[in-house]
């Protein structure tokens, strides 16, 4: 008899239980699903290459729970697009349960199959909702990119052009004694730890309207101004007639990478018109080289915008150095950066002259109390630096000096310590000059005669005098 009740007690206990579960019911036709978005929209993608992972809610705003029968991507034949529902990556989930005036999150990724177009092209598909009598639906869009890709590749004399974009991965080399020239508008995207290592020449042929980009491969929008996305443009020693015209740099870990470049009788690496930008590390770095910059802008970086070390010979024209990496990063590093020496194998100190270092019209600043830094060789027995063997000078600049004395009219000819340029917008990193900007019309017209036109191809001589930096301020009549 106790076995009997024993038994009995145990079965009530069970019907209790399942009396207590929760009880889902379908919605009729008359009800709906609402949803945190019609459309599911991707940026552009690049083709046979996966997009970030979207997702999108979909809610019971109902005091009952319910059960949604069937969720569908209902071009699943197409393969483009890939749903995951609950955990369960299916273009076809059934019998979804979903609590009273709770949400079920849905996730959406999508790879663009390559076609023959060179334009970007729309690629389209839909989540259904089946629901009692009623038919849901979430729209997803995306935007696809053919691409030429460029993997370990070694190339020989050839055209970059502006037809399709080039997605490069790991490493593009430019060989020795080749030529690789850029038409306008091309677009050079990197994957991650990607590098273009150019031993020959490069040649970059942008124009004001159709710049050439280098840029990282993620072309969602909050990817735009990242660092640190790809590695950077390395020309080799022994590289020749390297031009860069009407270019913009960035998302990379630096910029440009000049190694004994432009030595002898060869001519300088030329850098002109270009915008470098979000570096995690350098923008331009050198190592005894011979380069000329004009109207260019070296802008955020994580260490310094420009640092010319080992010395070297260097131009530097109508040129913004402007470096306002974001606030919440650590950068006890002046944006610009001179040196004359390295330490070798053996703890000893290897000096190379400084032959020059020349800025005219330009500005250097940055949110540092001192935006420039130095670090020649010092002689060990006298304690000095040995100043024959560093050569610099700034005429007609604003510097972010901090304490720095810039009293040496050999060295600091026409300068403005610590004046603010009043950039239009320091956050979207526009350095045009605001309408008050100190550095309006105080340029040297001599030095501005050798580059007329600014970045933006404004005549710099048509106005009432010539700006600092790379742009010119041309106020509307």
């Amino acid at each position: 008899m106790r076995t009997l009740n024993k038994h009995l007690i145990i079965l009530l206990f069970s019907l209790s239980i399942l009396s207590c579960e929760r009880e889902f019911v379908y919605l009729s036709g008359s009800d709906g699903l609402k949803f945190s978005v019609d459309t599911l929209m991707f940026d552009t993608i690049f083709t046979s290459l996966g997009s970030v992972t979207k997702n999108f809610r979909v809610y019971n705003p109902y005091d009952e729970d319910l059960i949604i029968p069937t969720i569908q991507l209902s071009g699943s034949e197409k393969g483009n697009f890939r749903i995951n529902v609950n955990g369960q990556p299916e273009p076809l989930v059934e019998n979804v349960k979903i609590n009273a005036k709770d949400s079920l999150l849905i996730f959406v990724d999508v790879t663009i199959k390559p076609d023959d177009e060179n334009s970007p092209f729309v690629v389209d598909d839909s989540i259904m909702f089946y629901v009692g009598e009623k038919t849901q639906k979430v729209n997803l869009v995306a935007y696809g990119q053919n691409v030429v890709l460029l993997k370990n590749d070694t190339i020989k004399t050839t055209t970059f052009t502006a037809d399709k974009p080039y997605l490069i991965y790991d490493v593009l080399v430019v060989d020795t004694l080749e030529t690789l020239t850029i038409e306008p508008g091309a677009r050079l995207h990197f994957h991650n730890d990607a590098y273009l290592f150019v031993v020959g020449s490069m040649q970059v042929n942008g124009t004001p309207e159709e710049p050439v980009s280098f840029l990282s491969d993620r072309l969602d929008d909050w990817y735009k101004d990242k660092p640190g996305q790809w590695g950077y443009i390395h020309f080799m020693p022994g590289s020749f007639d390297n031009v860069i015209n009407h270019a913009i740099i960035q998302n990379g870990t630096m910029g440009v990478f000049a190694d004994s470049v432009g030595l002898d009788n060869d001519a300088p690496l030329k850098i002109s018109n270009t915008v470098i930008n979000h570096i995690s590390q350098f923008g331009i770095l050198t190592q005894n080289s011979k380069v000329d910059v004009s109207n260019t802008v070296i802008g955020n970086c994580g260490h310094h915008s420009v640092a010319l070390t080992l010395g070297g010979t260097y131009n530097f024209y109508h040129c913004t150095i402007a470096n306002y990496f974001p606030a919440w990063s650590i950068r006890n590093t002046p944006a610009l950066f001179l040196n004359n020496y390295f330490i070798d194998e053996s703890d000893d100190e290897v000096v190379n002259p400084l032959i020059e270092a020349n800025f005219y019209n330009s500005i250097v600043h940055g949110r540092q109390f001192t935006e420039i830094g130095f670090d020649f060789h010092k002689d060990v027995e006298k304690g000095t630096e040995d100043e024959s063997k560093f050569n610099y000078k700034f005429v007609n600049c604003v510097l972010k000096s901090g304490n720095l004395d810039v009293s040496d009219k050999t060295r600091y000819i026409s300068v403005w310590a610590n004046e603010d340029p009043n950039f239009i917008d320091i956050k979207n990193y526009n350095y045009q000059l605001d309408t008050l900007s100190f550095c309006k019309d105080i340029g040297d017209e001599e030095l501005a005669k050798k580059f007329p036109y600014d970045i933006l191809n404004n005549n710099r001589l048509n106005d009432t005098a010539p700006d600092l930096g790379a742009y010119e301020r041309i106020e509307k009549e």
